[in-house]
């Protein structure tokens, strides 16, 4: 099967190993803020956007991916771009090759960089060798002294090496001291370059956001996917902390991609870094339009499982479960049968029936069998997704959905409470996304859950709805 044609949103970032470039996206400009480790990009990152999207903390390596974001200033939009410190995390030497990897693409990628020092900490070698870097880039690059409070301050800036890079621009991301004087300075750059494109605002075929419990291999399916290496990828769990956006074209619709941080169970203990990348990826479930729940083939279906793919629901969004790893699914310990790992339609059909037994609130979730780093089958997502999506906005006409359903419920009512029967009046769809139905009755407060999961049936046995929550109501006329 030949893969459908999928551009990412880095038009300056070539497909690996095949020379050609993606379909730009996103022709704005682009701004990437590049710096050493703790100087302060993402609060300068949060503080330009207005809102607190980029994780913060004292911590030194807390972004570790190149994290987007539109924002304008003066009339002039462009694309924000926060990237990992230069210097390599303590965690894994594999793990800062790629993110020092992910700072150069970002700088690569930008059309104006930002290049962040922290005035009261002073340089050292790392900050030298990347400001040797910056030096080599033919975009324009703003030297930015971060940490100058206030005016007090601002002598620090002065004494810092400008290695080169022009005039400094001492400011305070956490106060916002002097940080409207440097995006005049940005925005005046910005207009010296080509004019903005209307591409920039065409519309959305697709919000998808890939969720999952740490290490089952969202990155590395979100990188398949774009074409590109876009998020860090390590075997260590945890290595994505914000949700991180990333748009792909698919048959010409664009796509967006939310990669999140691994969700744990929650505990007690949970808090910094951990806690807000759990509020991030909840977040994420409440502004797309379809979840894919990502299990590790690996490890077997968990209860974690379950559980996000219920708060997907809960949220109202379109849930898809994705098996990943698909082909380490014959290591698992979860496979009791040896026979069946050699045969996938069968361990397919075991997997299915675990889910109907296990989730039996949830049987209307599709099951899709990929893997992320062999590609099998991944671009299968974005496919089901888009049905999924038209499923979610999807509306039944009043007269046809009476036709239907409400006989049925006629000829089973639900049991009478009290010597008080119910009786149903009709039944109207008032609302999508998800869709919501309400049926009109007597006593509609004695109409149990039961009652009402036998209404659902009925309905997703007429209509499908597969991949969709419904919400259902019971009123008195």
């Amino acid at each position: 099967m030949t893969m459908p044609r999928l551009s990412c949103v880095s038009a300056a970032h070539p497909y690996a190993n095949t020379g050609t470039k993606p379909d730009c996206l996103l022709p704005l400009p682009t701004v990437a803020i590049v710096g050493r480790p703790n100087t302060g990009k993402s609060t300068l990152f949060n503080r330009i956007l207005k809102r607190q999207l980029a994780v913060v903390d004292a911590a030194e390596g807390v972004t570790r991916d190149r994290h987007y974001a539109e924002t304008e200033w003066d009339g002039v939009p462009f694309i924000l771009i926060d990237t990992g410190g230069y210097t390599p995390p303590s965690e894994s030497a594999e793990l800062a090759a790629a993110v020092r990897e992910q700072t150069l693409i970002a700088a690569s990628e930008a059309d104006i960089l930002l290049f962040v020092a922290d005035a009261q900490a002073g340089s050292d070698a790392n900050e030298h060798e990347l400001a040797r870097i910056v030096q080599r880039r033919a975009a324009p690059v703003l030297f930015i002294a971060n940490k100058i409070d206030d005016i007090t301050r601002i002598g620090l800036a002065w004494e810092m090496p400008s290695y080169g890079l022009g005039d400094v621009h001492p400011l305070s991301a956490r106060t916002g001291f002097q940080v409207a004087e440097m995006l005049d300075a940005l925005t005046t750059r910005i207009r010296k370059m080509k004019p903005v494109l209307p591409e920039a605002s065409a519309p959305e075929a697709l919000s998808l956001a890939i969720i999952g419990a740490p290490n089952s291999g969202k990155s590395t399916l979100v990188n398949r996917l774009a074409g590109e290496d876009r998020m860090v990828v390590s075997d260590l769990p945890g290595t994505t902390r914000d949700a991180i956006d990333t748009i792909i074209q698919y048959h010409g619709e664009r796509i967006r991609l939310v990669d999140t941080a691994g969700l744990r169970k929650r505990r007690l203990g949970q808090q910094g870094i951990e806690f807000y990348s759990t509020l991030r990826a909840l977040n994420a479930l409440q502004r797309c339009d379809v979840a894919v729940i990502l299990i590790d083939a690996s490890q077997g279906l968990t209860q974690g499982d379950i559980r996000l793919a219920q708060q997907a629901a809960d949220a109202g969004t379109g849930v898809i479960v994705a098996v990943n790893k698909w082909d380490l699914a014959a290591l698992s310990n979860a496979v009791p049968d040896p026979t069946l790992k050699s045969d996938p339609d069968r361990l397919a059909d075991l997997w299915a029936k675990e889910w109907t037994s296990r989730a039996s609130k949830l049987t209307w979730v599709p099951l899709l069998f990929t893997s992320g780093l062999t590609g099998r089958k991944a671009v299968n997502i974005i496919a089901s997704a888009l049905k999924v999506k038209a499923e979610r906005s999807r509306r039944i006409p009043t007269p046809e959905l009476n036709a239907t359903i409400t006989p049925l419920l006629q000829r089973s009512p639900p049991p009478a409470v009290k010597g008080r029967m119910v009786r149903l009046k009709y039944a109207a769809q008032v609302g999508t996304n998800p869709p919501s139905f309400a049926f009109f009755s007597s006593h509609a407060n004695t109409v149990g859950d039961a009652y009402i999961r036998f209404a659902e049936r009925l309905l997703r046995e007429s209509y499908g709805f597969i991949g969709v929550p419904l919400r259902i109501s019971f009123r008195n006329k």
